[in-house]
Parts: structure tokens; C-alpha cells; sequence
């Protein structure tokens, strides 16, 4: 440290403020609590000692104790309860049967594609095995048929005629 530092009346302040903190951290460590030789080896007469674990027993309070907190909740602006929801009606459209028609069957060593056209819009569509349509699940392409599945039942529509349960 050089004199120019010593100059600026904040680093004296510093230093000064430093100095009188060591000085009152020496002097409580010396006087520590007037303690004699004899307490410090712990053959001292007082019997210091830690209460057991078991004294330490606490159980929460109940839910139930606390009435209020259950008839006006915190956490919602006017402290009232939302009204419960009302179950919603489910409403499941009746199941469609299978509106396709097999046009054709392409197969090689990484996939089998079958070729359906939808009766209904006359639209063509390009079906992997494995892959759905309307809920119908296209579980096997062979060389003349496709065949679906949709829970329990199984339509298997053939390459020449259409249709066949």
C-alpha cells in the first residue's frame, strides 16, 4: 500500500473500522463468558446437558381444530369454496362401420401398404399396417386382403369383391 492511499479519508475509515473490529473480537474471545479453567476441561460443577430426543414430541394439530380454515379458505378471493363441478355427460356417437373398399396392395421388405378408397367420399388412402382409420386398426396387409380390427370386431376386406365378414 502506497502514502496516496492513505490520503483518501474513506481508506483511513476503512482501516480504522477494521482494527476496532479485531480488537472487540480478541477481547470477547479473552473474556469468554468469565469461564474459569475447570469449565473448560468439563469437570466443571454445573451439568450442562442436552434435553433427550423423546422430549422433543410434537404432533401436528388437526385439520379438524381448525374450523374456520375449512369453512373460509384462504387462497380464494371472496373465501368461499368453488361449487363443484357438474359431471359432464358423455355421449359416444355410434360406432361407423368400416366405409373402405381395397384397391390395391403394395408390399416389400420394410412395409405393407394397402390401397383403400373411402365409399363415403371417394377419397383414396395409402394404409400402413399398424396405422388407424375411423377407430379401424389395419393389423394385417396380405397379398389379396386387408384386415382390421376395432375391439372386438374384425371385418377383412378382400382385393376382387369388396367385403367379407
Amino acid at each position: 500500500m502506497n502514502l496516496t492511499t492513505l490520503k483518501n479519508p474513506l481508506t483511513v475509515g476503512l482501516l480504522l473500522a477494521a482494527a476496532i473490529l479485531v480488537l472487540v473480537i480478541a477481547l470477547e474471545w479473552l473474556l469468554a463468558g468469565n469461564s474459569s479453567p475447570a469449565d473448560l476441561d468439563g469437570s466443571g460443577t454445573e451439568d450442562i446437558s442436552l434435553p433427550a430426543p423423546s422430549d422433543y414430541n410434537y404432533s401436528a394439530p388437526r385439520i379438524d381444530d381448525y374450523p374456520e380454515v375449512l369453512e373460509r379458505p384462504v387462497f380464494f378471493r371472496d373465501r368461499t369454496l368453488p361449487p363443484e363441478p357438474e359431471p359432464e355427460l358423455v355421449t359416444t356417437a355410434p360406432l361407423q362401420p368400416l366405409r373402405l373398399r381395397l384397391e390395391g396392395v403394395a408390399i416389400s421388405s420394410e412395409s405393407r401398404v394397402a390401397v383403400l378408397r373411402n365409399t363415403a367420399s371417394n377419397q383414396l388412402l395409402n394404409l400402413a399396417e399398424g396405422t388407424s382409420h375411423d377407430g379401424w386398426m389395419l393389423e394385417k396387409v396380405s397379398a389379396d386382403s386387408a384386415l382390421f380390427r376395432r375391439g372386438s370386431e374384425v371385418t377383412e376386406l378382400l382385393l376382387d369383391d369388396g367385403r367379407t365378414n
